[in-house]
């Protein structure tokens, strides 16, 4: 059979990754006291930097881009409607 996988929460994640900011101990050190790999604790803490382990973070992200594309949509249209109304001067003015 199988191995299990074993699963972290966000908040065991987050206190691993400040514990490994704060560089009172290795990353070793930090490893052996929660049970997991040195690997584990270097990801986790280039994780809680980017803020990949924050829910509000990847929320905030979300709507940061939901936002753009709107912002995208709208100069796309102005644009279009300043040209029909420059169009339109030409054609007054002919």
């Amino acid at each position: 059979m199988g191995r299990n996988r074993k699963t972290f929460t966000d908040t065991l994640k987050k206190e691993v990754a400040l514990e490994a900011l704060k560089e009172q101990s290795t990353v070793n050190e930090i490893a052996v006291k929660y049970g997991i790999s040195a690997s584990m604790v270097s990801s986790w803490k280039k994780a809680f930097m980017s803020g990949g382990l924050s829910k509000e973070v990847k929320q905030l992200k979300k709507e940061l881009v939901a936002a753009n594309q709107v912002i995208e949509e709208t100069y796309k249209e102005l644009g279009k409607s300043k040209m029909e109304n420059e169009f339109l001067k030409k054609k007054m003015n002919s």
